[in-house]
């Protein structure tokens, strides 16, 4: 019982009134019914002796949870006098959302502000919401100022636990502000000898606004159809000169990568062409075939697209000048377009390497989809990130090779010639040699070569590495194995090597500040376009034609008793003027026609109300003004007519009262005619 009374005394003392509030705050702040804003001495006694009825009381239950037990939510009280800080403040909305932030990085302000209005049931301004949205960002990402002090000893502790790895880093040549990092573990760089022998380069953006940079990634292909990430390297800008330095360092950590058995592929960059051309001077480089569709669909339309596809699947020479010949008769500017780019950079028959079946740079674009979440972090936690996610890869991959000890081949390889197989029983071969047969099948007919070198006219297997039907069918015919034409890295003991060492994870907490990386000057969100804006009181415009044209024109002011504001209505072009109709709204509220605009349904222009204000000015006699109702003024009559279906009144002008399309710029300058809105 006692706690009860103290409890109940407890919640005597947290009911608080507007008049408590208002004394409060009369007392810690001296004359400040001087400073407030909008408000008189006179209005704060009359809030003292007429106190807003508003009241909140509540009490501490024994299950240590609160009960209002009074709430009057009315307000009379002017708002100015409620200085308390708002709950909903950047800080709680950071700590309440985070989760939100977290899973969805790109969230969207109002998004955010949603949530927070239904699971909360207050509202939240914009401003708050944004901060507390970039206050859960900058921890999560490390995208604040401070977290570039920690890229260097981010780059140590990788070289400790990996010395074997490549990590390198650098500043701006003339600060310390940071500018690019590479790493390639040992585990990446020692396995790509028993990948597949096809590169793929390419360079995404990353999704932080404040302190934007690129990401550069080369990836490759294992027996088992996987994509791997070989290195990566986060830059300021994607240009010739940092594909430069991320390809000397990608030299210089992977094994055998600048052999010239292997082929690089990307998209048509001049930065990556150049670099490529430079740093692999023996290396095939070939360009994604969807990047020049794109380019040709662009340029020339849909229907050379088509032609498109057909030209770069052509196996023959002849056929490739029978396409393209085709092409230029169909459009001119097309033929000599795609005649200018070497048949060897991206049609079947003349690429010199395996590409693997992959005509497309998507060996590393599915990359940069799978880095997505990554890519919203700052360059620290985009770094450390990448790493994680290639270690986790790295695992997954080990503990499938282990699972292979008794197969020859790859469970994508074995799969895939157990298609062949099927393919190959339902063709007909035609034996012209030991060594040479027709093969008939759906698709055509194929000339098979089995020595000096085994090759078929589908070009398969050149582009494989592995046996197709055709080759098959011949083979079972003359009973023999076409396995021996499989390739060394479609073997599950090349897979296995592969996968043998694996990373080394790295404790990325307590990461000490050091002033030799600094963070560079963050990009801040550019302010939107100014657009006409509404000339406020005291303003208006240098002349009526700029308003009238939408131009925002030159604003002055003038004193107010050098202004007559006149009401005109304005409604679509000034040769069609007419008054809107009213709705039930405006004639209950006894809204003039003349100058309501607000409801403008059935109208063909939308309404606008202009003050026409005549201006004395220097120099400027015989302005005068007079009371009239709607637009009069000496000189200018009123001319009414009479709309017989509605019967209500409609205001037009004739050239000679006021032609406002007639105001030449001489005559504005001559009489300063200026509009307010």
């Amino acid at each position: 019982m006692d706690d009860e009374n103290n409890s109940m005394d407890d919640s005597h003392e947290e009911e608080i009134g507007a008049e408590e509030l208002w004394r409060r705050h009369v007392q810690s702040n001296s004359g400040a019914l001087q400073n407030l804003a909008g408000v008189s001495p006179e209005a704060g006694e009359e809030a003292l002796q007429n106190p807003c009825p508003f009241r909140i009381r509540w009490k501490l239950e024994k299950e240590k949870t609160w009960t209002i037990t009074v709430f009057a939510s009315k307000h009379v009280c002017p708002s100015h006098l409620h200085t308390w800080r708002s709950a909903a403040d950047a800080e709680w909305l950071a700590e309440v959302l985070t989760n939100k932030v977290t899973s969805n990085p790109k969230i969207g302000v109002g998004q955010l502000r949603d949530t927070f209005r239904t699971e909360y049931g207050r509202q939240a301004s914009y401003k708050s919401a944004w901060h507390g949205r970039e206050i859960v960002l900058s921890h999560m990402g490390g995208c604040d100022a401070k977290s570039f002090q920690s890229i260097s000893a981010v780059c140590a502790r990788l070289k400790a636990v990996d010395p074997n790895g490549h990590v390198d880093w650098e500043p701006q040549p003339d600060s310390r502000a940071f500018r690019r990092m590479f790493v390639c573990p040992s585990a990446s760089g020692r396995s790509f000898p028993y990948m597949r022998p096809h590169v793929g380069l390419d360079a995404c953006h990353s999704k932080n606004q404040r302190y934007p940079s690129f990401i550069m990634l080369a990836t490759c292909l294992d027996g088992n159809n996987n994509i791997s990430i070989i290195a990566y390297a986060i830059v300021d800008r994607e240009i010739e000169e940092n594909w430069v330095w991320f390809l000397i360092h990608l030299r210089g950590a992977v094994t055998g990568i600048d052999s010239p058995e292997i082929q690089y592929v990307s998209d048509r960059r001049k930065g990556i062409i150049n670099a490529v051309r430079n740093i692999f001077p023996g290396a095939s480089h070939v360009h994604c075939t969807i990047h020049l569709q794109h380019d040709v669909k662009q340029r020339f339309g849909t229907e050379m697209e088509k032609f498109f596809k057909v030209l770069h699947r052509c196996k023959t020479e002849e056929r490739y000048k029978q396409v393209l010949e085709a092409i230029t008769e169909k459009n001119p500017k097309c033929g000599q377009y795609l005649s200018n780019i070497p048949p060897a950079l991206y049609v079947m028959y003349d690429v010199r390497r395996p590409r693997f079946g992959h005509t497309t740079s998507n060996i590393v674009e599915i990359a940069n989809s799978a880095i997505l979440p990554i890519r919203s972090y700052g360059p620290l936690r985009m770094c450390i990130e990448l790493y994680l996610y290639m270690m986790e890869q790295k695992a997954k991959e080990h503990r499938l090779s282990l699972t292979l000890n008794e197969e020859r081949l790859t469970l994508y390889a074995a799969w895939y010639m157990a298609t062949q197989e099927e393919d190959a029983g339902r063709m007909k071969v035609m034996i012209a040699s030991l060594n040479e047969a027709l093969v008939e099948s759906s698709t055509g007919d194929f000339v098979v070569t089995l020595l000096p070198e085994c090759k078929c006219t589908c070009l398969v297997l050149k582009d494989m590495c592995l046996p197709y039907s055709h080759i098959i069918a011949f083979e079972r015919e003359m009973r023999l194995s076409s396995e021996r034409h499989v390739g060394v890295m479609w073997t599950s003991a090349a897979f296995r090597i592969a996968r043998l060492e694996t990373f080394h994870p790295v404790d990325t907490s307590n990461l000490p500040i050091s002033a030799l990386c600094m963070a560079p000057t963050p990009v801040l969100k550019r302010e939107r376009r100014r657009i006409n804006r509404i000339a406020g009181p005291g303003e208006h415009r240098s002349s009526a034609t700029n308003l009238l044209a939408g131009s925002s024109g030159n604003r002055s002011l003038e004193p107010e008793e050098h202004q007559m504001p006149v009401e005109l209505l304005l409604v679509g072009p000034i040769a069609q003027q007419r008054t809107p109709r009213l709705c039930s709204i405006c004639k209950q509220s006894g809204h003039d026609r003349r100058t309501c605009g607000r409801h403008q349904s059935g109208n063909r222009y939308p309404s606008q109300h202009f003050t026409l204000t005549w201006v004395e000015s220097q120099g400027v006699e015989g302005v005068e003004s007079q009371d009239v109702e709607g637009v009069e003024s000496e000189g200018v009559e009123d001319n009414h007519t009479t709309d017989d279906d509605s019967g209500e009144e409609n205001i037009s002008m004739t050239d000679d009262d006021l032609d406002f399309e007639g105001i030449h710029d001489e005559e504005v300058d001559d009489v300063p005619i200026e509009f307010l809105w």
